[in-house]
């Protein structure tokens, strides 16, 4: 068994199906089936038969992987033909106002799971390929940014990432930013993460360095409650 803990996104046009901001219920993908990932892994539908049936009652709902950021309870986990459909009742902390609050802007569009894998196996007609049929869960994310963990924030960014993709992200942060009522600490976490996405963009080189006329978190926070009075 590969006890090694691991983290794999998931972003697509199904990445949430629903969310209900009176009911505080959202329902969506955790992850997808029978893709390929860029580890080269691919999952496949039953793999989480036996965690759900074993360890559901564990498994949580975190923002960005930080077990000090739970979201909500997980009502149902489901693997239907896309992949592990779930739905949480979103707690009404503040994180999980804020929480809806960026679902129903369409900031937050990617999932990712915390797992280690039970079983897996090489495709016999393509080694380099990785079938996972067995995992062991332990929590789904919601993510604000891609591979956003916050131990390793940056470690699910590749170099081959679309560089736009992330350059929009950090332009859906900014607007959302300037037009919630959402709380401080939301507000600075996504700060950070888009000055990270900035940063990584400028590692890569593989743009020109982005410059960036955001102020320091603590002004930036301020300057957007000014815009909200």
């Amino acid at each position: 068994m590969d006890k090694i803990f691991s983290y794999k996104s998931f972003s697509d046009g199904a990445a949430f199906k629903d969310a209900d901001a009176k009911q505080g219920i959202v329902t969506g993908y955790f992850s997808k089936f029978d893709n390929v990932d860029s580890d080269g892994d691919i999952i496949r539908k039953g793999a989480f038969t036996k965690t759900i049936k074993e360890n559901f009652s564990r498994i949580k709902h975190l923002m960005n992987h930080n077990p000090s950021q739970p979201l909500g309870v997980i009502k149902s986990l489901i693997e239907d033909g896309n992949g592990l459909a779930y739905e949480s009742q979103i707690g009404k902390h503040a994180l999980g106002v804020d929480f809806i609050k960026m679902v129903e802007s369409g900031l937050i569009s990617e999932h990712s799971i915390g797992f280690i894998s039970v079983k897996k196996n090489q495709l016999k007609d393509n080694a380099d390929i990785t079938e996972i049929t067995e995992i062991k869960l332990y929590e789904g994310s919601s993510l604000t940014a891609w591979g956003a963990n916050p131990l390793t924030p940056l470690t699910g960014l590749k170099a081959e990432f679309d560089v736009d993709k992330i350059v929009e992200q950090q332009k859906a942060i900014e607007k959302f930013c300037k037009n919630t009522d959402a709380t401080d600490e939301t507000i600075e976490m996504l700060l950070l993460h888009s000055k990270q996405l900035s940063q990584y963009i400028i590692d890569l080189k593989a743009i020109q360095p982005v410059v960036t006329t955001e102020p320091d978190l603590i002004e930036a926070i301020q300057s957007f409650r000014k815009t909200l009075k």
